[in-house]
């Protein structure tokens, strides 16, 4: 069974912002920057919350940054935007904390079925 990890939990200094329940993860997106060039790559997942998602993300993202974001895990393609809210390390990785943006009724959806299917639900 996943161990999921409650908002402000797992951060350093209880400096967690987030207000979903976050599940690790290991699954794989494609990331693409828009307005600037210079990201578009497949990124490792880390963790998975209704709210958004950690990648490592070996390009250079920079706070404030909007993400596109297509996950193909769990049928057919689902694009996210995401705004960039912050950075961290994991491991020798590189991390981005990407808040998701504007989502559809549908989108949420899918979004629970695979947060529900990471954590083991």
């Amino acid at each position: 069974m996943v161990a999921l990890v409650e908002a402000g939990a797992g951060a350093v200094g209880g400096a967690d912002r987030r207000s979903d329940v976050r599940v690790p993860a290991r699954f794989g997106v494609h990331c693409r920057r828009l307005g600037r060039s210079g990201v578009d790559e497949d990124v490792e997942v880390i963790d998975v919350s209704m709210g958004g998602m950690l990648i490592a993300c070996g390009a250079e993202l920079r706070t404030g940054d909007v993400v596109e974001l297509t996950i193909s895990e769990a049928g057919a393609p689902l694009t996210l935007s995401g705004l960039v809210v912050g950075h961290s390390a994991a491991g020798a990785d590189r991390c981005s904390h990407v808040a998701f943006t504007r989502l559809a009724p549908t989108a949420l959806e899918r979004i629970g079925l695979l947060v529900d299917l990471e954590a083991g639900t």
